[in-house]
């Protein structure tokens, strides 16, 4: 399996999210590692994630698993997807579907997402927008189009939370690196 490496969650990224776990989680999954950088920064973090080389290969185990938290980087289409285990389904997805397909399934298999996606995601479809919602949408977080250097697409941060009800906090990284240690200045 060969990486691109341009498509890596940058590591400032990385530790931001990684404070969003939800306190006590202790059965975390990263189903999509990459080269690592969200599993070294939950690791740094005190965590001991699972973080699969290909989860296609184990899909069925981790589908019948009870994961405290997800947090991901998905490939946002099947063109930097492994795919040689995937079901033919998700083989077929077009554009940026196989991300959402994936946000989707690891709804259905924890309360607690944390998940790197693009905008499109709920800017383009209303449904989209209305299922992420009705989980609950904790938090978003507009990512910088630097983020990822050779890829000019807005990207956001989805805290997802289970049956949360309450107001969604809507959070501008930029900001945030202001005032903490995840800088993209550097980037």
């Amino acid at each position: 399996m060969q990486l691109d490496s341009q498509y890596q969650t940058p590591k400032e990224v990385c530790r931001y999210m990684a404070s969003m776990v939800p306190e006590g989680s202790v059965q975390i999954l990263e189903p999509t590692p990459g080269v690592g950088n969200l599993v070294e920064a939950l690791f740094r973090r005190g965590f001991s994630p699972e973080f699969p080389e290909d989860y296609f290969k184990e899909r069925d185990r981790y589908l019948k698993s009870s994961w405290d938290c997800v947090i991901m980087n998905p490939p946002f289409s099947s063109k930097s997807a492994f795919m040689d285990n995937a079901p033919v389904e998700w083989q077929k997805e077009k554009g940026m579907k196989f991300g959402y397909k994936m946000l989707l399934e690891m709804m259905s298999i924890s309360a607690n997402v944390i998940a790197l996606m693009p905008w499109c995601t709920i800017a383009d479809s209303d449904v989209r927008l209305r299922r992420i919602k009705s989980f609950g949408l904790k938090s978003l977080t507009s990512l910088p189009r630097k983020t990822f250097e050779y890829v000019r697409i807005n990207t956001m941060i989805l805290e997802l939370e289970k049956g949360f009800s309450g107001e969604t906090t809507f959070k501008v990284f930029d900001e945030i690196a202001k005032s903490n240690q995840y800088s993209l200045l550097e980037h």
